[in-house]
């Protein structure tokens, strides 16, 4: 910003002093009020040139200057668009992945549950086999060891069931 200050500075300071100079010239030479009129007259034609060259450049310097952020910012904006794509896209994927993930933890837990289920009845169905005293639904966390003798453990056996209290 500074910088660009010190341009504008300079080239307004150029013309002032091409204008003062140059009439400054005109007024102390030794010709004829005719003369220092046409002189005058063609130091202000060369200096409106030498301005609209200025400003026609300077123009070109800021279409130059639009077209460049233009362009700076249509780059940023596509690889904005394309980050955003990545990750939409990126983030998509591991959605569908963690979903297929939960669904195989589902059917696992299902099938896990299932076999379990199947072991607890089988051995409701053995211990009730082995044992007619047994009433179903017994829990089956403690077990009963039928080889022992049965006098000495009788009173550790403990089956719950909810029914029969």
């Amino acid at each position: 910003m500074y910088r660009d200050n010190n341009k504008e500075c300079f080239v307004i300071g150029t013309f002032v002093g091409a204008a003062v100079a140059g009439l400054t010239a005109l007024l102390l030479a030794p010709k004829s009020g005719k003369e220092v009129r046409d002189d005058i007259k063609d130091h202000t034609v060369k200096t409106k040139e030498q301005a609209k060259d200025y400003v026609n450049k300077a123009k070109d310097k800021g279409l130059e200057l639009k077209d460049s952020v233009h362009q700076a910012s249509s780059d940023y904006l596509d690889s904005a668009t394309a980050t955003y794509e990545q990750l939409t896209n990126q983030v998509g994927t591991d959605l569908d992945k963690a979903g297929e993930n939960l669904d195989k933890i589902k059917k696992e837990a299902k099938e896990t549950a299932k076999n379990v289920k199947g072991k607890m009845n089988k051995e409701d169905k053995d211990l009730s086999e082995k044992d007619p005293t047994t009433p179903s639904g017994t829990s089956k966390s403690l077990k009963y060891d039928y080889d022992k003798d049965s006098s000495e453990d009788e009173e550790d056996v403990n089956y719950f069931n909810p029914e029969n209290k």
